[in-house]
């Protein structure tokens, strides 16, 4: 089973809003502080990963920029752990 994770970050003159598959995080002060919340969030998922930003979008007459990162993986091993948590007598 794949899975996968959209992160964007909106950035304005003052703020940077962080959202995940179309669903706002949190906002905050600085791109820098975006970028690591996403990179925890990314991590809890899926250890040890590293989300790689990209300018998607840029408009200078609003000073609006919009970053986007996707996190992408085979859950073979998710399946194997629901099936480990089954309860005895469900199968």
């Amino acid at each position: 089973m794949t899975k996968s994770y959209t992160f964007l970050i909106e950035s304005e003159r003052s703020r940077n809003k962080l959202l995940l598959n179309g669903q706002e995080i949190a906002t905050f002060a600085t791109l820098e502080a975006a970028e690591a919340e996403a990179n925890k969030v990314a991590g809890r998922a899926v250890p040890g990963a590293t989300l790689k930003f990209g300018l998607d979008f840029k408009w200078t007459h609003t000073y609006l920029e919009i970053r986007a990162a996707t996190l992408q993986w085979e859950s073979a091993e998710a399946t194997r752990v629901n099936e480990s948590l089954s309860l005895p007598g469900s199968h």
